[in-house]
């Protein structure tokens, strides 16, 4: 055997070593890029919750806008009607006009 050479079963068995330790590296890196893609800052479960927060969010805007259309509307018979404005001082103040009797009912518990 001549100095400085490797036998072929010695070197294949580096070789066959150096593919494992390659092989491995790339499954650690694959693994690692994985949890990151899911769990990290900008990760896929982070993205989720965010996109149902907007969901709630827009949600919550649309019960707004509804509730700012009724009291709109409310605000516009409040001035132009004197029916509504009536009506509404009898069932929610309990006011009569002169001559008129409010009972009150008193409900047993």
């Amino acid at each position: 055997m001549k100095s400085g050479t490797v036998p072929y079963r010695r070197r294949q068995s580096q070789d066959r070593v150096k593919r494992l330790a390659w092989i491995l590296g790339v499954m650690v890196l694959t693994i690692l890029f994985t949890i990151i893609i899911i769990v990290g800052d900008y990760g896929l479960y982070q993205v989720h919750l965010l996109k149902k927060e907007k969901q709630q969010i827009n949600q919550n805007i649309s019960e707004l806008v509804s509730r700012q259309d009724s009291l709109r509307e409310e605000i516009e018979l409040l001035g132009s009607d004197i029916a509504y404005i009536e009506k509404l001082a009898r069932e929610k103040y309990r006011m009569a006009r002169p001559g008129e009797k409010v009972f009150r009912v008193i409900e047993r518990e």
